[in-house]
């Protein structure tokens, strides 16, 4: 398993619970929690989860919290980005049940590939027995995944399945201000607005400008208000050739 947990150290800084923004997810976030600290005391009621959702909507910050909580009460969990399968092997699942939590990103990539179906099939079965808990995120359902091996659908199914939503341009502006907050800094409401009003919505965008404007703003000893962003904009502009 040392592959596999080698990948645990690539948990993004600001995946935690205390960092998403709770919103529409609350429920989710509850029974995630729940189900990750029983499952770190040998006492899982939940052995597995399914999050579906659109880019954006939160899966992979989820799924890395889950992490993150597990590492923080001690154990070692195991996190495989699936988008990645095509430079992975599916062995690497045959020992994954010795972790208490599984967590597979973006199940979708392994679709039609026998190997990896047949694999993720036997993990479940292997969990089963064993008493882990698996969590898995996908961008559709599990019956609108493509997945040729229908046992495996069923499997993905047994346990709770959340449908996470995007979130509206109100949580969004909450949810940036949020990040802000956690990496130190106040954004004033006036300046999330602004940032919403001009630069790409999606959430990957808006946390990848987010830790830009802090390094900034860090460099510069600066406060994040809409003159500073306008200055930066003017360098990059200027830097750029553009405008």
């Amino acid at each position: 398993m040392s592959h596999q947990l080698s990948l645990n150290l690539r948990l993004k800084d600001g995946s935690s619970f205390n960092n998403f923004f709770i919103g529409p997810h609350s429920e989710a976030l509850q029974r995630l929690r729940t189900a990750v600290v029983a499952a770190t005391r040998d006492k899982a009621s939940d052995q597995t989860m399914f999050l579906w959702g659109a880019d954006g909507s939160g899966k992979t910050h989820l799924l890395q919290a889950a992490c993150r909580l597990a590492q923080e009460l001690g154990v070692a969990p195991v996190y495989v980005p699936l988008a990645e399968a095509g430079e992975l092997s599916p062995s690497m699942l045959e020992s994954a049940e010795q972790a208490p939590l599984v967590c597979l990103d973006d199940v979708e990539r392994i679709a039609g590939r026998p190997e990896w179906e047949t694999a993720l099939f036997s993990l479940i079965e292997r969990l089963r027995v064993v008493g882990g808990l698996l969590i898995s995120a996908a961008g559709a359902p599990p019956a609108r995944l493509g997945l040729r091996l229908p046992d495996l659908t069923s499997r993905l199914v047994w346990g709770t399945v959340y449908a996470l939503p995007l979130l509206s341009d109100t949580d969004k502006l909450e949810a940036v201000r949020l990040r802000a907050r956690n990496r130190g800094f106040d954004m004033p409401e006036d300046v999330a607005r602004y940032i919403l009003s001009r630069y790409p919505r999606d959430m990957h965008s808006l946390f990848d400008l987010l830790d830009r404007i802090d390094r900034a703003a860090l460099a510069h000893q600066r406060r994040v208000t809409i003159p500073f962003l306008r200055q930066l904009e003017q360098l990059h502009n200027e830097g750029t050739g553009s405008g």
